[in-house]
Formats: C-alpha cells, sequence, structure tokens
C-alpha cells in the first residue's frame, strides 16, 4: 500500500515549489510543499469525504437529477440526464474572513441526490467585474486557492482573481488528497446510482446562486476556470451544458494513451493514478477532436507549464491542442481558442489567462456567446 505521504512525494516531483509568496490572513498552517497532509484533517474535509459514508449507510443518496439539460454524448460521463440541483434555500455559514482587498465564506448546502457541498466564496470588498467558477485539482483545498503565505500548486489563483475584481466561488472537490479516495468515493456513490463526477461538476456550477444567496447580486458574465483535475471538471461541464462562458484549462493538455503508457505510470504502478473517469465509454471524455466539437465556440485558453511531465510534449500536448484548434478553425472560429506555454511545472500560472478572462468578459461578444446571464431560475 503507499500512502499519502509517497503519494505527495509523487506529486512534488511533477509539481515542485509553488512560485508565490506573501502574507497569509485566512489563517492556514504552513504546508512546505505537502500541503494536503496539513489542511485536510485541519480543515475538516477528512470528516466531510467520511460522512459520506454515513449519509449512504443512512439511505439518504438518491438519483435524482433535476438541474441543467446535460447533452446526449456527455450522459454516460455523468450517468444522468442533468446536473444534480441545490436543494431548497439553506445556505449553511460555516465561516467568515478577511483578506487584503477582500473576503471569504465558507457555506455548506445539499444537492437533491442527497451529497452536501462545501466551499468557499472570494468577495471583492469593491468594484466587482464578474463571477468566477474555480476548480481545483487533487490534494488542493478552496481555502489554499485564497491563501498565498504558503501555496500548493494552485498558486493562491483565487486570491489573484478576487483582487481582479471577481466574486469566485471555489467548492471541495471530493478527495482525501489522493486518486485512491476519489475512486472509492466514487465507487460507492455509483452503487447508490449517484456520480461523483455529476456532484463535482453540479457543485461548480451552483456558483451562481452561491454568489446571489451571499451577495444578492446576480446577472454577473462568468467565467470558469479549472486547474488539473479541475481542468477535466472545466472541460466537462462546459461540453456537458454548453454555456459557453470563457474557460480556462490549466495543467491538462495531453493524449491520455499516451500518458497512460508513459514512465509516469509505469515507474509507478504501486500509487494508483488513473482516475474513475478512465473507465468510461465516453467518446468525449479526453481532449480531442470530440470535446472540442461540443465545447466549440466556448472561448477556451490553455495553460501548460513547460516543465510539466503529465502534459509535455512526449504526452502529445501539442497533438492534442492542435487537434481542437483545427476544430476551432473549421467552425470559424479560431480565435476563441489559444495556448501558452509558460515557464513552470504543473502549476496554476494566470498570468496570460487571467488579463484574456478580463478581455473576454468584459467584451461585448460575450452576450452573444454566453448564454449564462440568468440561466438557472430556483
Amino acid at each position: 500500500m503507499i500512502s499519502r505521504r509517497a503519494l505527495s512525494g509523487l506529486l512534488m516531483t511533477l509539481v515542485g515549489p509553488a512560485s508565490v509568496t506573501g502574507s497569509d490572513t485566512l489563517g492556514l498552517s504552513h504546508c512546505r510543499g505537502s500541503c494536503a497532509n496539513v489542511d485536510l484533517p485541519s480543515l475538516g474535509y477528512e470528516a466531510f469525504c467520511r460522512s459520506f459514508f454515513d449519509i449512504a449507510a443512512a439511505g439518504k443518496l438518491r438519483g435524482e437529477a433535476t438541474g441543467a439539460v446535460i447533452r446526449r454524448e456527455m450522459r454516460s460521463l455523468f450517468r444522468q440526464h442533468r446536473l444534480y440541483r441545490p436543494t431548497g434555500s439553506e445556505m449553511r455559514v460555516l465561516w467568515r474572513g478577511t483578506a487584503d482587498g477582500f473576503s471569504v465564506v465558507k457555506v455548506e448546502f445539499d444537492l437533491e441526490c442527497g451529497v452536501p457541498v462545501r466551499g468557499c466564496l472570494g468577495i471583492p470588498d469593491r468594484g466587482v467585474r464578474g463571477l468566477m467558477l474555480l476548480a481545483h485539482g487533487m490534494a488542493a483545498t478552496p481555502e489554499r486557492c485564497f491563501a498565498d503565505s504558503d501555496p500548493d500548486y494552485m498558486n493562491a489563483i483565487g486570491r489573484q482573481l478576487c483582487q481582479d475584481g471577481y466574486v469566485v466561488w471555489c467548492p471541495y472537490i471530493v478527495q482525501i488528497g489522493n486518486q485512491e479516495s476519489q475512486n472509492n468515493i466514487a465507487a460507492m456513490l455509483a452503487s447508490h446510482g449517484v456520480s461523483a463526477h455529476n456532484v463535482s461538476c453540479a457543485a461548480i456550477d451552483a456558483g451562481e446562486l452561491v454568489c446571489r444567496m451571499l451577495t444578492g447580486v446576480s446577472g454577473l458574465n462568468a467565467g470558469v476556470y479549472g486547474a488539473s483535475w479541475g481542468a477535466f471538471l472545466a472541460l466537462h461541464l462546459e461540453a456537458a451544458t454548453g454555456r459557453m462562458r470563457p474557460t480556462v484549462v490549466s495543467g491538462y493538455m495531453r493524449d491520455e494513451t499516451a500518458y497512460l503508457t508513459s514512465p509516469i505510470l509505469t515507474k509507478n504502478l504501486g500509487i494508483e493514478l488513473a482516475s474513475y473517469i478512465h473507465f468510461s465509454n465516453s467518446r468525449a471524455k479526453y481532449v480531442g477532436r470530440e470535446l472540442a466539437s461540443l465545447i466549440c465556440p466556448c472561448p477556451l485558453h490553455v495553460e501548460i507549464g513547460r516543465r510539466d511531465a503529465a502534459n509535455a510534449v512526449d504526452c502529445g500536448r501539442e497533438r492534442k491542442f492542435a487537434e481542437m484548434q483545427s476544430v476551432y478553425a473549421l467552425s470559424g472560429h479560431p480565435d476563441l481558442i489559444g495556448m501558452t506555454v509558460f515557464d513552470g511545472v504543473h502549476e496554476v500560472s494566470g498570468r496570460a489567462a487571467r488579463p484574456w478572462l478580463q478581455e473576454r468578459l468584459a467584451s461585448p461578444a460575450y452576450e452573444a456567446t454566453s448564454r449564462l446571464k440568468n440561466a438557472i431560475a430556483l
């Protein structure tokens, strides 16, 4: 059996040290590059994940889904025809804090399938530009995305986006720091007719509701920012719902066949690196022509670290991006997709993505391409 500490060592090999430093006003402990080991117990996420099994044992899980319609091509991955919808109007506030130029509220609410959602909403002190739906990656937490004193590979992108003027919703993507835990939880939920993938995407998509209930503001122009595993979720959420929200994909652009036969896998066979989506029969689950055909013409920006071993040229990064580019070009929208390769590892950058988001969300073209505004009516 491989311990979480061993997996953290592998993550550090892929990710490397964080590149942002600053002051921490959210009270997080120093993690020295292994933030999951510190944050998950101290922030209550380990107990939160284990509570799912108690909910299942009590017979409180159900396969009901009445939210946004999911496209036919993505239904095998989501196991439903619709996203799960948040229930009622109850929003349990767990914690409030202030930071430099913004505040953070941690909340919990339930989805109609019986699974609870926890997450953090960052609210700028003034001059709100829009709403950003932020999906973090494996072994990360929403709180760490808003604190830059000792950041993980998310590099406090939530904080950066708040300081850019966006309300930022970042739900906790369920896992306890490794792929084994995510797969085990997904298997348990599936045995009760509930899709873990649908839960994660529904939690991200609930951001407009959370924003409206906590701030009273609705109808904001919205974008999506997904990193690592969160990049999968961001792409799949767009492919499933077709909302056309400007989307940043950080730390994911590769040929999965090449990745699954790469030294990252063959040298670490004792560590579970394959995810539950690898066993889905959906043709559009990976980047390439099929997924691009569902996403286009959604504005899409990809950012990849030059030294990101899991998304290197040898893993098909350039080839798969070229496939997606060709779909956009054939559809007459070559300007709506782009990729930045920055000097870094498996980490969020934001240097090119943040100005790109500002331009896209402020553009009059947003109104023509995005179908987000007032799309959720609860």
